[in-house]
């Protein structure tokens, strides 16, 4: 989206930020200080194994505005190091917009004679003539990049064109790129040998989708041979603001082709946008996404602000698969391996209507749990809910209607920001869960940021919340269940990804 804040061309240096906030996720990534938003150029450096996050920041003020490529690493996606900007604004009128990086391996590029490990990042430099893709090289792992004399490498004429994705097409052994022609809702396709010259070579458009502007569009390759196209949207997205669809096909080398004429809504909640996908993952490796977690409806208003000097956080990192439900190919996700951080299980305390766990003594107050319905009838009955609750009388709440399978969340408990300071910030996210017997779901709580997955993780959501009191107790309860039915929880402490 064009976003009028000038740039400020000056330098800005990596911070010693303050990780310690209530507010502030321990297992999300969140930025030094001020604003951030779209993940960019998510890529795996196997020779170090080390992992590259980069982002839109804006480093001088708590909206959007003046965006850089922000920059951290980590080896396993939970422990962050913050690096200084990875690609600045040249100039006081530019904007570094979003893109993707990938390893040149074989010197493709002419950039690398000496090396097997350079990186080109592609990005959008947004003007207020035009937005044209445009690349910049690294020759020491992907910490500082120097631009293309010869950028821009696409040039349309067009002030609403970006947010290119690329990735090695290895049939066709040539780059793809994946980019929005944002305010046509329609997705191109380029091609190119080197990363320089870029060939035109189809058109993908779903003008009929809703939402009123395409945006940070991913290709990715999934097993059984599949493609699945990913469109985020904003404003208009079914759910309100900012959200993101998915559709399962085929790519031939320059046209995708759909298996079915509908569109899948990522998640049924509203805080999961423009989620990007790692390149030069080793082969044989599920698809690792981190996404967005939050919203344009009111991103730029939320108190972490004013209260610890940041807005925003991603989402954890997640795995994922193609599945097939009803004959159509879904995706799946889930919590990349939360090994690196997950520490003791903690202990359940059970009451006559359910049971609990106590997590204050957890540091970091975040939590893996998992919530299993078995022993259920052909016509179950009754509801099961689960309430996160602080001191202070916070609460956040959810649960599942067994005879409907209706599975709900409410943020409306907690205190700090609510639809009364912002309309936008709808306190209710709901879909259809599969009832058979039973059903299970898990999920990640992390001081404002909450994720659940099921339905074998065919559905999640992302919900951003701002408690006056850290949540740090987590009661599940049931009423109206047939005779042999139970309820388990199970739950785990999870350990900082930050020094705090």
């Amino acid at each position: 989206m064009r976003l009028p804040i000038a740039a400020l061309a000056l330098p800005v240096a990596v911070q010693a930020a303050n990780y310690s906030g209530p507010l502030r996720p321990q297992v999300h990534f969140s930025p030094p200080s001020d604003f951030m938003n779209d993940p960019n150029g998510l890529f795996y450096d196997a020779k170090r194994d080390l992992y590259h996050l980069y982002y839109q920041w804006n480093p001088y003020e708590l909206i959007a505005g003046n965006q850089h490529w922000g920059h951290a690493t980590s080896r396993d996606l939970y422990h962050w190091t913050n690096h200084p900007p990875a690609i600045s604004p040249s100039n006081a009128d530019e904007y570094i917009f979003s893109g993707s990086a990938v390893l040149d391996r074989n010197n493709t590029s002419g950039f690398f004679p000496d090396q097997d490990d350079g990186v080109v990042a592609i990005y959008t430099l947004d003007t207020a003539e035009a937005q044209t893709q445009n690349i910049a090289y690294s020759t020491d792992g992907g910490y500082t990049f120097t631009k293309y004399t010869h950028n821009p490498v696409i040039d349309i004429n067009s002030t609403e064109f970006r947010d290119p994705q690329v990735t090695w097409h290895a049939e066709s052994e040539q780059w793809l790129m994946t980019v929005a022609y944002s305010a046509d809702k329609v997705i191109g396709f380029y091609t190119s040998p080197d990363l320089r010259d870029w060939t035109h070579a189809s058109n993908f458009s779903r003008a009929d989708l809703r939402g009123e502007q395409f945006e940070c569009p991913n290709l990715v390759k999934f097993a059984a041979d599949k493609h699945v196209l990913f469109i985020s949207v904003n404003p208009g997205a079914p759910l309100g603001g900012s959200g993101t669809y998915y559709l399962v096909g085929n790519f031939n080398g320059t046209h995708f082709h759909p298996e079915t004429a509908n569109f899948t809504l990522y998640e049924f909640s509203k805080d999961n946008y423009a989620s990007q996908w790692y390149t030069d993952l080793p082969d044989r490796s599920s698809p690792i996404s981190i996404g967005w977690a939050s919203n344009w409806d009111y991103a730029e208003e939320v108190p972490t602000g004013e209260l610890e000097d940041w807005r925003s956080s991603m989402s954890v990192p997640r795995q994922h698969s193609l599945t097939q439900v009803q004959g159509v190919w879904t995706v799946t996700r889930s919590p990349y391996d939360l090994s690196a951080v997950q520490g003791r299980r903690l202990p359940n305390h059970n009451h006559t209507d359910g049971v609990s766990v106590d997590f204050s003594s957890v540091q970091s107050k975040a939590i893996y749990f998992e919530i299993d319905i078995s022993g259920l009838p052909a016509d179950p009955a009754g509801e099961v809910r689960f309430h996160f609750s602080s001191p202070a009388g916070d609460h956040l709440d959810g649960g599942v209607v067994l005879d409907t399978g209706l599975f709900w969340i409410d943020r409306a408990g907690t205190q700090l920001y609510t639809a009364a300071n912002n309309t936008d910030f709808t306190p209710l996210s709901n879909t259809s869960v599969a009832v058979d017997g039973g059903l299970a779901f898990a999920g990640v709580i992390d001081r404002s940021v909450l994720e659940v997955f099921a339905d074998d993780g065919t559905q999640s959501a992302t919900v951003s919340y701002f408690p006056s009191a850290p949540l740090d107790r987590l009661a599940v309860g049931a009423r109206g269940l047939s005779d042999g039915a139970n309820v388990g929880l199970a739950a785990w402490g999870l350990d900082s990804g930050w020094v705090v």
